[in-house]
């Protein structure tokens, strides 16, 4: 069975570009934060890296430049916003004041370009930081599959997929045709397959054409003596991730708790303190949703963070485990891009001035 493909468009991109420039060089962004009551953000970054993106890089919005995150942190300051820890945004959320707008630095994952590329910069500038770790990526029992089926389609001319229907036939025979097969690789994965199954199915899928998922692993995670290290400094929060980064919306409530629960306890029993704050893997409303944000609650966190976009408001403080972030995205590595996200104007506009997302 052959399958056949719509043409796929960046024209989401491209418009989202114009929007956030026009925004910026009319000074619509700066004269609506000075009307908002928002209290600040807090900011959402996976790969930090200077490695140059290549020509077929679907994963391209997961990684920033060290030199784009120093940029980010000078404009921060220079428009007087104040980089806290999580813990202090926790405190503020709770007891509101007329404080400087705040914001915070949140890291997925645990890569190991964290602390090479990363922490030498938050360093330099004194900046407090939060890494989520799920101990499945250090162990193996976990994968970067996002990442395993761009290196398989990059590689490749052509695959073939085995589903209960039939042989699948993806043609990877361009660059337009290689986006068509990674979205339906992903659709695949994250709709068609059980959550359970996804760690034996990419393998499955990768193992034949020689992608090894736990190189993978190993080149790209910290070891357990490296999120040692950086639990040691000073300026590091470790917070929770999963076991296994699951998207919990997708398992059983017992399921999704055991994954929160076990997650902690183990990064407890390696690093002798247990993680206050929690960040839901994927964290987008089919991944994370408002049971999940009970259950963070029963298991014990203080906060925890989705990637829902927005801004963080007073009335956050009865929703401290649904707490949106704003991503800083590897596609919008621009000054006039970024900084009318930090306004809260464009995530308000598309949540038609809502608030709160948090259902």
């Amino acid at each position: 069975m052959k399958i056949c493909f719509g043409v796929m468009s960046n024209f989401k991109t491209f418009a989202t570009r114009k929007i956030l420039t026009g925004m910026n060089l009319t000074g619509l962004d700066r004269i609506y934060q000075q009307l908002d009551t928002e209290l600040g953000m807090i900011l959402t970054f996976h790969h930090v890296r200077p490695d140059p993106i290549p020509k077929f890089s679907p994963n391209a919005h997961l990684s920033i430049h060290p030199e784009f995150l120093a940029k980010v942190i000078e404009f921060l300051r220079g428009r007087n916003i104040e980089i806290i820890s999580l813990d202090e945004a926790q405190q503020r959320i709770l007891n509101p004041k007329e404080l400087r707008r705040f914001a915070v630095f949140t890291f997925d994952d645990g890569y190991r370009d964290t602390l090479e590329h990363a922490v030498p910069v938050l360093a330099k500038y004194k900046v407090p930081y939060t890494v989520y770790f799920a101990p499945g990526f250090i162990e193996g029992t976990a994968d970067l599959w996002w990442e395993g089926i761009e290196s398989l389609v990059r590689q490749q001319d052509g695959l073939f997929l085995q589903r209960e229907e039939g042989t699948v036939e993806l043609d990877c025979s361009s660059l337009s045709k290689k986006h068509k097969t990674f979205q339906y690789l992903l659709h695949y994965l994250t709709n068609d397959t059980p959550e359970l199954d996804q760690h034996r199915r990419v393998r499955e899928i990768c193992w034949p054409y020689k992608i090894d998922m736990s190189a993978m692993l190993r080149e790209q995670m910290m070891t357990w003596d490296e999120v040692r290290l950086i639990s040691q400094d000073p300026l590091c929060t470790v917070g929770a991730h999963t076991l296994n980064h699951r998207a919990l919306a997708r398992l059983e409530p017992k399921q999704a708790l055991n994954e929160m629960v076990q997650g902690a306890s183990i990064l407890e029993m390696e690093l002798g303190l247990r993680p206050a704050h929690f960040a839901y893997p994927y964290g987008y409303l089919a991944a994370a949703n408002a049971r999940d944000f009970q259950l963070a609650r029963e298991a014990g966190f203080q906060t925890a963070v989705t990637t829902r976009p927005g801004m963080i408001f007073p009335e956050h403080r009865e929703h401290l485990t649904a707490l949106p972030r704003l991503s800083v995205n590897g596609l919008f590595q621009s000054m006039r891009h970024f900084s009318p996200l930090t306004s809260g104007l464009p995530t308000r506009l598309s949540a038609k001035m809502k608030k709160l997302n948090v259902s």
